[in-house]
């Protein structure tokens, strides 16, 4: 109970100190009073001395009670309107209008799981931020300390948001690690090695569900001393071995990574693609992208390594109390990856569009009415090569007629896809052509074509 000195030099008033009656004195666990597990979760404090200072204070100050009321609902709103402010909202609104909500369809299983419970866990820890702002306790100095800079000082906020909630989050991005797995599944010809790919990532998800596990191992109630101070020591202690798992996470992501790469190799990087530039390649080939985003995720390695020993070293050398972490810098590597699948979906229903249009454009390879015919003209797929002159020869003896109406245009005469009223088809039984302005086409990414084999200069 507060002394004759700490009433004078806080002013508290009667009703005040009328709370040490009638406030339940099981929610605050004073100095040397033993607790068990679920007392220390509910509770609001180690001193009922700070709780009832902080009263006095509030009691005398309307404007606070006014916003506490309007805190309330603030919180609730916020906490609710947070799926719309996940940054993977409009992206996935976006996939499901693309896709007509059909969600048989795995990828989109995928997509929507991924988004749902991340967002769950953004709501819970809103939820937790608006309404767990106090926690009644001694500093190390002997001074209340009210405010909960953060979630360790407080108990039941630790429990919710970290040892509950982080199984939304973690569970999340595990359906999201799943992506690179089943776009290798959908194109990998080689079946054994998908074998490797489907151990690594395994192994990936096992590291990653350990981070929730894990925060079981640090106590509610040992988050603060016996003295009812908070406990800075041992909760950095728990962190020397969270950063390290987290080191562990990007070693087994990269072995995961690496596992689909080999997979892909064999199937698609063996093709003639070198020519083709870095935002080439990643507009028109899929796999291409997951290997990019896997190049970026290796960014975080090096950062949580350092992080990692640092804390430890520092921790060491009584350097305890010095408190820093990366955690904003890890979730947005992490994600970068996960973007990469709404990108990565997006620019697949464009290359097949854009397939679309080209078998519609290259199944209708004739002219009517004073055109020229282009059934007289074979491309092979493999050579990539044609002779001009033999073609301006077969030209010349099938269609005399053109020649004379179209002369001058002749001498300018480029291949093209749509947008050209003047088009020669390829072979009569393939979809593919030849255009000037497909340079996004995924035909690029299955054969070598050079730029200069794209236009006929007819001389």
């Amino acid at each position: 109970m507060l002394t004759n000195e700490q009433i004078e030099k806080y002013n508290i008033t009667s009703d005040s100190l009328n709370l040490y009656n009638t406030v339940n004195k099981y929610y605050f666990i004073e100095p040397g009073e033993k607790a068990d597990y679920w007392r220390w979760v509910v509770s609001k404090g180690t001193s009922l001395d700070c709780y009832v200072i902080y009263m006095n204070d509030f009691n005398k100050q309307p404007i606070m009670k006014l916003n506490a009321k309007i805190d309330i609902v603030r919180n609730i709103i916020y906490a609710f309107i947070k799926p719309v402010q996940s940054q993977f909202f409009y992206w996935t609104l976006l996939l499901l209008i693309i896709h007509k909500f059909n969600f048989k369809k795995p990828i989109m299983k995928l997509i929507l799981y991924h988004y749902v419970f991340r967002t769950l866990g953004d709501i819970v820890d809103g939820l937790c931020n608006g309404f767990i702002k106090h926690y009644f306790s001694i500093s190390a100095t002997g001074e209340c300390a009210n405010d909960i800079g953060n979630t360790e000082r407080s108990p039941l906020k630790w429990f919710i948001s970290r040892q509950i909630n982080s199984f939304f989050w973690y569970i999340g991005e595990i359906i999201g690690d799943w992506y690179p797995l089943l776009r290798t599944k959908a194109v990998a010809r080689d079946k054994s090695s998908l074998r490797y790919v489907y151990i690594t990532c395994i192994l990936f998800n096992i590291t990653k569900i350990s981070i929730p596990i894990s925060q079981f191992f640090l106590s509610p109630t040992s988050l603060y001393t016996k003295e009812g101070v908070y406990d800075n020591a041992h909760v950095e202690g728990y962190y020397n071995y969270y950063w390290f798992i987290q080191v562990a996470i990007i070693v087994a992501s990269l072995l995961y990574d690496l596992s689909v790469y080999m997979a892909l190799k064999k199937n698609l990087f063996d093709k003639s693609v070198g020519e083709f530039g870095f935002l080439k390649k990643f507009r028109t080939i899929s796999e291409y992208r997951i290997v990019v985003s896997a190049l970026i995720g290796c960014i975080g390695l090096p950062v949580s390594l350092v992080t990692a020993i640092a804390k430890v070293a520092l921790y060491n050398n009584q350097y305890k109390e010095l408190n820093f972490t990366i955690e904003d810098f890890r979730t947005v590597v992490n994600n970068v990856q996960y973007m990469m699948i709404f990108i990565d979906q997006i620019l697949l229903i464009r290359s097949k569009d854009d397939s679309t249009v080209e078998t519609y454009g290259g199944s209708n390879n004739s002219y009517n009415g004073g055109n020229m015919s282009s059934n007289g003209y074979q491309f092979s797929s493999k050579s990539n090569k044609i002779d001009s002159k033999k073609a301006m020869s077969k030209f010349g003896n099938s269609n005399s007629s053109f020649v004379n109406s179209n002369q001058n245009l002749l001498k300018n005469y480029t291949y093209s896809g749509i947008g050209n009223t003047n088009n020669f088809g390829m072979l009569s039984n393939s979809n593919y052509y030849l255009r000037n302005d497909s340079k996004d086409s995924m035909l690029e990414s299955m054969i070598d074509v050079k730029e200069n084999q794209n236009n006929w200069n007819y001389n």
